[in-house]
């Protein structure tokens, strides 16, 4: 029987997070967020025995795709002020004030 796993690290415990977008899924085991596969009982403990096997490996090289997605240091650091808390991006707010002034 075919089940919805994740590619990553072939978990069933994901969700559907956006319904207008089809692709987008969450996986509550890894993190990983995009399309889901469907899969039967063999694929999904290759992936899993994958996972366990190279977790370290595979998440390095997704963070090294993801900072060469980023032309320049300053892309990247937009990207990480997403996870500012609203103390920390206010300061940065007033920093940026009194560059431009």
């Amino acid at each position: 029987m075919k089940k919805k796993i994740c590619p990553r690290c072939g978990s069933e415990n994901v969700k559907w997070i956006i319904p207008q977008v089809w692709s987008q899924w969450l996986c509550y085991n890894c993190d990983y967020t995009g399309p889901v596969i469907e899969a039967d009982d063999k694929l999904q403990k290759e992936i899993q025995e994958n996972w366990a096997l190279n977790k370290e490996e595979i998440l390095s090289e997704e963070k090294e795709r993801f900072e060469e997605t980023f032309d320049d240091e300053s892309e990247f650091d937009k990207k990480l002020d997403d996870d500012l808390t609203d103390e920390e991006m206010e300061k940065k707010l007033d920093q940026l004030f009194e560059e431009n002034k």
